[in-house]
C-alpha cells in the first residue's frame, strides 16, 4: 500500500488543523472529525481497490534484437472477473538492464490534462531525466484485454532479460496505490543487426556482382548446374542439345552449364583491447527501423557486422564459411561449411562476444588456425594495427601465417583518434598533435605490413561491409 500525493496533502492539512488546534480549541473538534472522515475515505479507498496480482498478466517480447535496433516489448493486462478493477489508473513498472535504452512507453493517463505528443504507434518518449523512461501508464478497461507498449533499444550484443514487473492500482478517490510484484524474466538475444545485408545481397545477385570478380567458369563435360540456353556452335557436344528447346525455336540449341567454384573463407576477429574502442554518433549508419544515427558501436561490433555480412554473401555464392574470434587464446572456432544453417551457426558462435582487456595474440590464432584447418583458404582478419612496440611481432605472425593461407588484413581505424586530429571533438591543441603522432605511428605500422605483399585495407569502423567486400571480391578473383 503506498499513499499517493493527493492523500500526503490531505494529511498535511490535517496536521496543519491540529497544530491550529492546540492554539484554538474550538478548532480540536473539527481537526478529529477531519482527521476520522480522511481515515475512513482512506480505508475505504483500500478495501475497494483490488490487489494487482488479481490481474492476468503477460508479457511478449521478441526472442532476437539486432544491436542498437528498436524492438518492442507488449504486456497485456486483462481484468476479466474483476470488476473492482474497472476505470482504475494502473501503472507498470518494469526491470531492464542499464544497457538497454526506453525509446518510447504506453501512457494513458485521464488525470494528465496535457498529454504528451504522440508517435504514430500512440506511444510517447521517456520522462527526460528518469534512467527508468517512467512507467507505462493506461486505465484498466471494463472489456477486453488492455496492451502497454514500451520500445527499448539495446546497446549491448549477448543474451540479457527483461526482469521483474510491478503493477500499481490507485484507488477511484486517489489517495492510495495498491502494488504488486510479479517476479519474471525474459530472456532478449542482441546480435549484429547486420544493418545493410539486404543491399548487399541484392547486389551479390545483380549483374555488377560479377563484374567485381565472381568467376562463371563454363565447360562442355562434368556438368554441375545449368545456367543458360544458347545456339549450337561447332565442335558442341551433341550431349548438351536440348531437343524440347530446339523443336521450340526451329534450330539447334545447347544447355550452358556453370562450373561450382567454391572456396573457403575464413573469418577471424580479434576480440583483444584494441577493438574496445567505443565510435560515435555515425550518420552514415542508421537503423533502418527508426531511422536514427547508430551510436556506440565498438570495432568489433562493426567487425562482426561487416563479417558477418560477407559471410552470407559468400555462403551465398556457395563458398564453404568458418569464424575464429581470438585474444590471448582462441575463443571461438567454426569450421569452415556451406550448410543451409551454417549463417546461423556463425551468427550464435560469435553473437555474444565481446572485447577483452588483454593483449591479442595473432601467432598463437593463426597457428592454431593452421592445426585445425589444414587445407588452404582466404583468412579475412579483422583487427587493427599493433602499436609500435608490438608491429614487429604482429608482422612476423602475418608472414608465418601467408605461409598456410592467404591473408587479407582488414584494419579498423580509431574513430575518436582521427577525430581529435581532425578537431572535431574541441580537444586543446596538445591533444590534437598528440592525435596526429598517433596516426602517424599507425601509417608507419600498416606500411611495414603492406611490405610484406599482403592485402592491406585501412577503414573507419562506421564504413561498414563495403570496402572489405569489395578486397575479398578482389581477393576472392584472385584465387582462380
Amino acid at each position: 500500500m503506498i499513499p499517493t500525493t493527493r492523500a500526503l496533502f490531505a494529511a498535511g492539512v490535517l496536521g496543519v488543523v491540529a497544530l491550529a488546534g492546540a492554539f484554538v480549541p474550538a478548532l480540536r473538534p473539527v481537526g478529529l472529525v477531519l482527521d476520522l472522515v480522511f481515515v475512513a475515505l482512506f480505508v475505504l479507498d483500500y478495501v475497494r481497490t483490488p490487489a494487482p496480482a488479481r490481474l492476468a498478466v503477460q508479457r511478449k517480447a521478441p526472442e532476437r534484437a539486432g544491436l542498437s535496433q528498436d524492438f518492442a516489448r507488449v504486456v497485456r493486462v486483462r481484468a476479466e472477473g474483476l470488476d473492482a478493477a474497472h476505470g482504475l489508473r494502473l501503472e507498470l513498472h518494469e526491470r531492464f538492464p542499464t544497457w538497454f535504452e526506453v525509446r518510447a512507453r504506453s501512457v494513458a493517463d485521464p488525470a494528465e490534462r496535457e498529454q504528451p505528443s504522440r508517435d504514430e504507434r500512440g506511444l510517447v518518449a521517456p520522462a527526460a531525466g528518469d534512467p527508468s523512461g517512467g512507467p507505462d501508464v493506461t486505465v484498466v478497461p471494463a472489456a477486453g484485454p488492455i496492451d502497454l507498449v514500451r520500445v527499448y533499444s539495446a546497446s549491448k550484443r549477448g543474451v540479457h532479460a527483461l526482469g521483474d514487473l510491478r503493477l500499481r492500482l490507485r484507488g477511484r478517490l486517489g489517495l492510495v496505490e495498491r502494488q504488486s510484484r510479479l517476479a519474471g524474466a525474459q530472456p532478449v538475444r542482441v546480435e549484429p543487426p547486420l544493418l545493410n545485408l539486404k543491399r548487399t545481397l541484392q547486389l551479390a545477385a545483380s549483374e555488377r556482382w560479377r563484374d567485381l570478380g565472381v568467376r562463371r567458369l563454363r565447360r562442355r563435360g562434368g556438368m554441375t548446374e545449368f545456367e543458360s540456353l544458347r545456339d549450337l556452335v561447332r565442335g558442341d557436344d551433341v550431349r548438351l542439345v536440348d531437343w524440347k528447346a530446339s523443336a521450340r525455336r526451329g534450330k539447334p540449341i545447347v544447355r550452358e552449364y556453370q562450373e561450382e567454384r567454391g572456396q573457403e573463407l575464413i573469418l577471424v576477429f580479434d576480440c583483444g583491447r584494441r577493438m574496445s574502442a567505443t565510435s560515435s554518433e555515425d550518420p552514415e549508419r542508421v537503423d533502418a527501423r527508426s531511422g536514427r544515427p547508430v551510436r556506440g558501436w565498438t570495432k568489433l561490433d562493426h567487425a562482426l557486422d561487416a563479417g558477418l555480412q560477407i559471410a552470407a554473401v559468400a555462403l551465398q555464392e556457395g563458398d564453404r564459411v568458418g569464424v575464429l574470434a581470438y585474444d590471448d587464446k582462441v575463443r571461438v572456432f567454426v569450421p569452415p561449411g556451406k550448410a543451409a544453417d551454417q549463417l546461423e551457426r556463425l551468427k550464435t558462435a560469435v553473437f555474444a562476444l565481446e572485447s577483452s582487456t588483454r593483449e591479442s595474440d595473432l601467432e598463437r590464432a593463426l597457428r592454431e588456425l593452421a592445426l585445425r584447418h589444414r587445407r588452404r583458404a582466404l583468412v579475412l582478419l579483422l583487427t587493427d594495427v599493433a602499436d609500435p612496440l608490438s608491429v614487429e611481432r604482429q608482422r612476423q605472425a602475418l608472414a608465418t601465417g601467408t605461409k598456410k593461407h592467404r591473408i587479407l588484413f582488414a584494419s579498423l581505424d580509431d574513430p575518436s583518434l582521427r577525430a581529435a586530429a581532425e578537431g572535431r571533438l574541441d580537444e586543446p591543441a596538445a591533444v590534437r598533435a598528440a592525435a596526429f603522432a598517433l596516426i602517424a605511428e599507425r601509417e608507419k605500422g600498416l606500411a611495414e605490413l603492406r611490405g610484406l605483399g599482403i592485402r592491406v585495407l585501412d577503414a573507419l569502423p562506421a564504413e561498414g561491409a563495403a570496402p572489405l567486400l569489395a578486397a575479398w571480391l578482389e581477393a576472392r578473383r584472385g584465387a582462380g
